[in-house]
């Protein structure tokens, strides 16, 4: 659970750490937090702490480590760039760096604890935001492109591939408290890697014997994804006020009921803020059955607003035109995202997307001692 970040950290703070590690097991790891985390220290986080069910008490924890497991935290977003997508990741197919196995229960809780239960987890951990394969994409509207402006970063080479793998008939507590002798020996397997070539031979054998528990958790759908957005202007500052929709054709011709048709609305069902800089939201997703053999044209619109007159976001859509985000919306066609080796969706994943805007003073009063002058800028 709360470990897994904990492991990362410590690893990434000292990347030479990684050579005491050999094997890392992931129980329901909250890899990119959890969706209880933000009420841990409300009624509902009591319930959850409560002895209904003995067994790890995933959120006895204090304000800084209930922030960094609040959903879409700046925490979670930072570290990944320096353990799983930085240039030198530290999970790889070197025997020198350590290999990781992760299984979360395909059920939820039971009993009163379904009062906190949310879609898509195992009661407490997404099954999108266990894993550790990770996927960034950059949208960078602060110059015309001709249609590179959306770009998916491309795996690191070596990079070490950690799906999750489901365990049938587990939740969160009981996937500690009552794994099996099944899931104890796949572990006790894994203990016995010491070579790229036998980890990928245990992925396969897993991925093929637990397949079953993990068509359980689709739920009559092609499973769930997470994205996680963080909107920034050219110098890194995120901008917290946005809007962004995804539609199936390009928005801009469409009238109010056509375009409402156009809206891919799997994008609206389930947003989180992160509290403490809303330029972090996490979006989770469950992908409608047949939804990822069906051919897609994407199109994304983003409004954005500063707050103020005297400053604005603005960045180019498809066509080279400039667009200010907080008067009319920025579009942009990511139809070359919608299959293939960058495909924006991969159910049981958390994508990254970055969105880069242009920020420029529209008019701004400077004062020098007791004179005052009006600048503006177009």
């Amino acid at each position: 659970s709360t470990g897994m970040l904990v492991i990362r950290a410590w690893l990434a703070n000292n990347p030479e750490r990684r050579k005491y590690l050999k094997h890392l097991v992931g129980l329901a790891p909250a890899t990119w937090g959890s969706p209880l985390a933000q009420m841990g220290n409300s009624v509902l986080g009591s319930i959850v702490r409560g002895n209904h069910q003995f067994g790890p008490d995933f959120l006895n924890a204090g304000t800084l480590v209930l922030d960094a497991l609040e959903i879409g935290s700046k925490f979670t977003w930072d570290l990944a760039h320096r353990d799983i997508l930085g240039p030198e990741p530290l999970f790889t197919t070197d025997p020198s760096t350590p290999y990781v196995a992760i299984f979360i229960g395909n059920t939820a809780y039971s009993g009163i604890k379904e009062l906190v239960d949310k879609p898509g987890t195992d009661g407490t951990v997404r099954w999108s935001g266990c894993s550790l394969n990770t996927r960034k994409l950059i949208v960078d509207l602060t110059k015309p492109a001709a249609g590179l402006q959306a770009q998916m970063m491309p795996w690191p080479e070596e990079r070490l591939s950690v799906p999750m793998f489901a365990v049938d008939g587990k939740n969160h507590t009981t996937l500690l408290l009552d794994p099996g002798d099944d899931l104890a020996d796949r572990v006790a397997a894994f203990f016995a890697i010491d070579s790229g070539a036998l980890f990928n031979s245990w992925v396969e054998k897993t991925s093929t014997e637990m397949a079953p528990a993990l068509e359980k958790m689709k739920q009559n759908s092609d499973g769930w994804q997470q994205f996680i957005v963080h909107v920034m202007d050219e110098f890194g500052e995120g901008a917290p006020d946005y809007a962004i929709d995804v539609f199936n054709q390009d928005p801009r011709p469409l009238d109010e009921d056509a375009l409402a048709a156009a809206d891919i609305e799997i994008f609206d069902a389930d947003v989180h803020a992160y509290q403490l800089d809303q330029s972090f939201r996490c979006f989770h997703v469950q992908l409608p059955q047949g939804f990822m053999g069906t051919p897609q044209v994407l199109w994304i619109r983003l409004l954005a607003s500063s707050g103020t007159d005297l400053i604005s976001y603005r960045g180019y859509d498809s066509a080279g035109a400039v667009t200010v985000g907080s008067q009319a919306p920025i579009v942009l066609d990511i139809s070359h995202l919608a299959a293939g080796a960058d495909a924006l969706f991969c159910p049981f994943t958390t994508t990254l997307i970055e969105i880069r805007l242009n920020r420029l003073p529209s008019a701004s009063v400077m004062t020098v001692g007791p004179y005052a002058s009006a600048l503006t800028i177009k």
